[in-house]
């Protein structure tokens, strides 16, 4: 049985995780995921689950539009065939699995990986579990090389901007980066991400040029994914009510069957508390999974993080924060990059020596809240350059009450040497 293995649930959830959590999730997805179901109409179900069979019926658990999963109770009468994979498939499955997106991954993860298979190809020497490792080996080493070359030539820009940077261009430096990412996760379609960024530039460089260039980005993107949310917690609780409400009218069957066996009805009601058991540990275990997963975004000082996919809980954590910030953006003033303007203006008076009009320049940025570490040297240049400009202006006019001084005792020498003269005469 060959198995093309879509992206569902967990698969995205994974992108958000560390390669210990992987490993963790991957024990967690039931082994079944390869079984197909294939009905007498002609309508197949790939890679589902088989979660509990009676003799009347089977219940399976397959993924519907945007990653939900969905329960599915079939009659046995409309079955043709149910095909389950081997323990051998299930193992490449695996494989195919864990390493099915490995350009999500850094150089330490591609290395660990690497490890990883190179230990299943020495235990495999030849099989499906085999060849699954070998063609997923192949693909990383492929990535890792080209994540060498790029990371080498990333660090070695990095190094030849930072020896460019001053003082005076830190704060926008800095602040660049952040847009600069900000915009290429737009650019990528990747919203909570791109707000992630946004928020650490709005915290840590208020007032900058780079702020004022990405808020129009972060208004439209706050907005969508404020109504984006809406639609995906409306469609997952519509899900949920629906999976509760055919169990409940199977259970109302069985109640309601008089023609039922007891054995037949036990059956029936261990068939049901199963898939009330199943219902119940699936939204437990993807509400596990984004409380570790918030916990981590948390810990870094974030806000925004994209939610675990079918997780009720996460769609309505992250809601709070987009419907929180899409209004707050939408009625604040526009960003303007006042402080990256008062910064330039500042530095330029201090070149021209013009330390008052500077220090008055520095209210304008404390107003734009600039953080005080990225003015602190310019601070000190004016408050450095009054000093001296009034230590000279106090030379300057001491100078001149001299010269004042010399001038009238002068005068008045001339003026007694005038009247000595006269009286002589």
């Amino acid at each position: 049985m060959q198995d093309k293995y879509p992206l569902n649930q967990f698969e995205k959830i994974l992108r958000f995780m560390n390669k210990s959590l992987l490993l963790v999730l991957s024990a967690l997805v039931p082994l079944s995921v390869a079984d197909e179901v294939k009905l007498k109409d002609g309508t197949v179900y790939k890679d589902c689950t088989v979660e509990v069979e009676t003799p009347e019926s089977i219940s399976v658990m397959v993924v519907v539009s945007g990653g939900i999963k969905e329960s599915k109770t079939i009659k046995r009468e409309l079955i043709e065939t149910i095909t389950k994979a081997s323990p051998a498939e299930l193992a490449a499955a695996k494989i195919d699995k864990n390493y099915a997106k490995p350009e999500t991954m850094n150089t330490k993860e591609l290395e660990a990986a690497l490890e990883e298979l190179d230990a299943v190809i020495k235990k495999n020497p030849q099989g499906e579990v085999h060849d699954a490792a070998v063609k997923a080996r192949a693909t990383i080493v492929v990535l890792l090389e080209e994540k060498k070359l790029v990371e080498g030539a990333k660090a070695a820009q990095e190094a030849k901007e930072a020896a460019e940077v001053t003082v005076r261009t830190k704060y926008d430096h800095e602040a660049g980066k952040l847009l600069k990412r900000f915009k290429a996760l737009n650019t990528a379609r990747k919203p909570y991400q791109a707000m992630a960024v946004y928020d650490r530039l709005r915290q840590n460089y208020p007032g900058s040029a780079a702020l004022a260039e990405a808020y129009p980005d972060a208004v439209r993107i706050s907005a969508q994914v404020n109504r984006t949310l809406d639609v995906l917690i409306a469609a997952k609780e519509k899900s949920l009510e629906r999976e509760r409400q055919v169990l409940s009218q199977e259970e109302e069957k069985r109640r309601g069957n008089a023609k039922l066996t007891q054995e037949q009805r036990t059956a029936l009601l261990d068939a049901f508390q199963k898939k009330q058991v199943a219902l119940r540990e699936r939204e437990n275990q993807l509400t596990e999974v984004h409380r570790a997963h918030r916990k981590k975004v948390r810990e870094r000082g974030d806000r925004w993080f994209e939610p675990t996919a079918g997780s009720l809980e996460a769609m309505r954590d992250i809601k709070l924060v987009a419907s929180t910030d899409a209004e707050r953006l939408k009625n604040q003033e526009k960003e303007t990059g006042a402080g990256s303007a008062a910064l330039k203006k500042a530095w330029e008076l201090c070149d021209e020596k013009k330390f008052d009009e500077a220090e008055e320049v520095l209210a304008d940025i404390r107003s734009a809240q600039v953080p005080r570490e990225y003015y602190e040297e310019l601070r000190e240049t004016v408050r450095v350059g009054l000093q001296e400009q009034r230590a000279r202006e106090r030379a300057e006019r001491a100078e001149a009450a001299r010269k004042i001084r010399e001038d009238r005792d002068k005068k008045r020498q001339q003026e007694r040497e005038a009247a000595k003269a006269k009286k002589k005469k």
